[in-house]
């Protein structure tokens, strides 16, 4: 693939700071850059917006809000006040979506999933009110206990079709749906919805469940089928390379720019 029609996340080079960051992408000639909250800590959002316009890159994503399931009533608000902040974040630096992470089960799996169906609910007029599109992001069923009780797209388009809202839709990581036998067949069904298309690859051994990741190409992911299902179902943003990896992460950052720009231009677009 040609790197104007990728974006760089952030956290592929985590230890970078947010001008590092934006710096390496467009030197690579990345189109966009996707963007974890803890590297807009003390960043001036405004100042921000303007940079990336001028260097013409876009922010496809902005990860993350969600975290939606909670044992308690406080906890729950807080969690909505932090999704507020990350909305005002994405509004702010015109981002293509507010990526969601919808959390966890803590002790009660059904009940966990409710809670994630009424916070995103209750979260979707603020987001209207500000023009943010919010993307649940179905995870590998190994993080259910950790990270989110959303385990598949055919849970998250249920999830999303059932909100039935044009600005709830999916962002599709290929490290997490890789392995799901209709994995075809549910992103022609996610369509229109497909709001952020994200690749990292599955290498194993695992020895984290959350940092194993590999670039583009060294894993045992069919990446170019990856992005051909999903730009045969209507996507036509910037496909996303975020790697989440140990390896990566001791390494310079430059390098890790190198390998992903390698591994995405392995990645044939499709006919």
């Amino acid at each position: 693939m040609d790197l104007a029609q990728c974006s760089l996340n952030s956290v592929t080079v985590k230890g970078a700071g947010f001008t590092e960051v934006t710096g390496l992408a467009e030197e690579w000639g990345f189109g966009g850059v996707g963007l974890w909250r803890d590297l807009l800590d003390g960043v001036d959002l405004a100042d921000a917006s303007a940079r990336l316009r001028r260097s013409g890159l876009r922010v496809t994503s902005v990860c993350r809000g969600g975290m939606f399931p909670q044992p308690t009533a406080r906890l729950r608000r807080e969690a909505l006040a932090d999704n507020r902040v990350a909305v005002d974040q994405a509004h702010a630096l015109g981002a293509d979506c507010l990526v969601l992470v919808c959390g966890a089960a803590p002790g009660d799996l059904p009940g966990a999933r409710r809670q994630v169906h009424d916070g995103i609910t209750e979260l979707e007029p603020y987001a209207r009110a500000a023009g943010v599109r919010l993307a649940v992001e179905p995870m590998h069923p190994m993080m259910a206990s950790s990270r989110s009780v959303i385990t598949s797209l055919s849970e998250a388009n249920d999830l999303v079709e059932a909100i039935g809202s044009d600005l709830v839709g999916i962002a599709l990581d290929s490290y997490h749906v890789w392995w799901d036998a209709a994995l075809p067949q549910q992103i022609a069904r996610a369509g229109d919805r497909l709001f952020s298309v994200q690749l990292a690859d599955w290498v194993t051994p695992i020895h984290g469940e959350l940092s194993s990741r590999g670039m583009p190409g060294e894993g045992c992911i069919d990446m170019t089928g990856f992005v051909a299902d999903c730009r045969n179902s209507g996507y036509s943003g910037l496909v996303e390379v975020e790697v989440l990896s140990d390896r990566w992460w001791a390494a310079d950052p430059k390098e890790a720019v190198h390998a992903a720009a390698k591994g995405l231009a392995a990645v044939r677009n499709p006919a």
